[in-house]
C-alpha cells in the first residue's frame, strides 16, 4: 500500500519556481525523503548559479512536522555541500533557507508553486 500524497509531508511534491520565475525544480519522493531536480532553467539560473536541467540540486530531505530538513544542497557552480531547510509557509510558496556550518550564516529565498 503507498503513501497518500495528501500526507502533509508530501504537500511539498511539486514543481516551483526560484524566485527570478525563469528557473525551477521538481521535488519529489523517494524512500520516504525528498529531493529536488532541476525542471527548468534560464539563462540568469545557467549564468548566476550554475543550473543545470535534470540535475539533483536537493537531496535527502526529511519532514520533521513543522519543516523539511537535514537535507542537502550542492551548489551546482561551486560544488560546495550546503544545509538545507524548506518551510511552507502557504500552499503556494515555501521558503528556502540555505547554510553551511551554523544556520546564523545563511541565504533565504521563498520559491513558488508553479501549476
Amino acid at each position: 500500500m503507498g503513501a497518500k500524497a495528501d500526507q502533509p509531508a508530501d504537500r511539498l511534491i511539486g514543481r516551483w519556481q526560484f524566485p527570478s520565475k525563469g528557473s525551477s525544480v521538481d521535488i519529489y519522493k523517494q524512500g520516504g525523503l525528498y529531493f529536488a531536480r532541476v525542471a527548468e532553467v534560464d539563462q540568469a539560473g545557467e549564468r548566476n548559479f550554475g543550473l543545470m536541467k535534470d540535475s539533483l540540486l536537493i537531496r535527502s530531505l526529511q519532514y520533521d512536522g513543522e519543516v523539511w530538513g537535514g537535507g542537502r544542497l550542492i551548489h551546482p557552480k561551486t560544488g560546495i555541500s550546503l544545509s538545507v531547510e524548506v518551510e511552507m509557509q502557504k500552499p503556494k510558496a515555501i521558503d528556502v533557507t540555505v547554510y553551511k556550518g551554523i544556520k546564523l550564516l545563511h541565504r533565504k529565498f521563498t520559491m513558488t508553486r508553479q501549476e
